[in-house]
């Protein structure tokens, strides 16, 4: 008898302790507030809940190492669109041939070319899906390079970091789902 009761002691205590923690999580959830978290090379900045139009994203810079300070010379951003499709986009510095458009290596696969959409003040777009396959090739990936042709028609290959890339990308689709749905705001 007294081993029932222990038994359905520690069951109640564990649910309680578990619904909680579940309450706390869903009460505690500021939807005023943005955040940024920073993996290594990689960011997750995601925006305020109540702006539900705009997802969070992942970015990474693409610096070039071959010089003493470092500079950076693109930057790699992964969002969804508001059509619920995700790409990667490329921001490119003023100065690079727009007929050749960009290419990026992953690993020792071929150089995909993906042609500028545009230039504004910030620099020269890209875009691409980012769909299963080139997720795939990135998960899989341990060097990739951001092929960038400039005027004079030298293709110059900047390496893109990885450190840090597979716990942003847990945090970004995370992020996105809390800001989604009150569900997985329980688990934060």
């Amino acid at each position: 008898m007294k081993i029932e009761r222990l038994i359905v002691g520690g069951v109640a205590l564990l649910v309680g302790l578990l619904a909680g923690w579940m309450v706390r999580g869903v009460a505690t959830y500021n939807t005023h507030a943005a955040s940024l978290a920073t993996y290594d090379d990689w960011r997750v900045t995601c925006p305020a809940s109540e702006t539900p139009d705009i997802s969070c994203e992942l970015s990474t810079d693409v610096v070039d190492k071959s010089q003493v300070n470092g500079n950076v010379l693109a930057r790699v951003t992964i969002a969804t669109e508001k059509d619920g499709k995700q790409s990667m986009v490329f921001i490119l510095p003023f100065g690079v041939s727009l007929e050749a458009g960009m290419g990026l290596r992953i690993g020792k696969d071929p150089v995909k070319v993906y042609q500028y959409r545009t230039c504004n003040t910030v620099g020269c777009i890209a875009t691409t899906p980012f769909d299963a396959p080139l997720a795939s090739a990135l998960k899989t990936a341990d060097d990739a390079s951001v092929m960038i042709a400039g005027l004079d028609g030298k293709v110059v290959p900047v390496a893109m970091s990885f450190k840090g890339y597979q716990k942003s990308l847990a945090a970004w689709k995370s992020g996105d789902a809390r800001r989604k749905a009150w569900f997985w705001r329980l688990w934060s």
